[in-house]
């Protein structure tokens, strides 16, 4: 879950809680943001691929991490359905371009976070408030524009 929370605050989407509960694992964004770019009619381009990153961040935080890759399966549901709310119709093609891009993105900004992505991780895992997360995130991030 840590994956799906650095990105979220990296694209600047409110993170409103997180759990790490093995039957109900999330990051939780903020309901403003998630209301307007979900239920509030389709998603342009620039929205479909910031939320299609946060989406594959669980997957690839994983595949960073692990060997071996296991929920994927939510991901790619949750991304799924962000596609299915695009403004542009996707085919087939157009909707594994769109999933190997996110992820190859995905992993780029956790490599690129690695510091922020760890700390966030440890923190995570002492059961931290959301605030003290972003806090760990902003003190361990590279010196560049979020």
């Amino acid at each position: 879950e840590a994956g799906h929370f650095l990105l979220a605050y990296l694209h600047g989407s409110p993170i409103a809680d997180y759990s790490l509960e093995l039957k109900g694992a999330r990051v939780q964004l903020g309901q403003a943001v998630l209301q307007r770019k979900l239920y509030q009619g389709p998603l342009d381009d620039a929205e479909l691929d910031s939320l299609a990153v946060i989406a594959m961040g669980g997957v690839a935080g994983e595949a960073i991490k692990y060997e071996e890759v296991i929920g994927q399966t939510e991901d790619l549901f949750d991304l799924q359905s962000l596609m299915n709310k695009s403004k542009k119709k996707l085919n087939d093609s157009e909707q594994q371009n769109l999933t190997r891009w996110a992820v190859l993105r995905a992993v780029s900004l956790l490599n690129e976070y690695q510091g922020a992505y760890e700390r966030l991780m440890e923190k995570m895992s002492e059961g931290a408030s959301v605030y003290e997360c972003i806090c760990a995130i902003e003190s361990a991030a590279p010196n560049q524009e979020k």
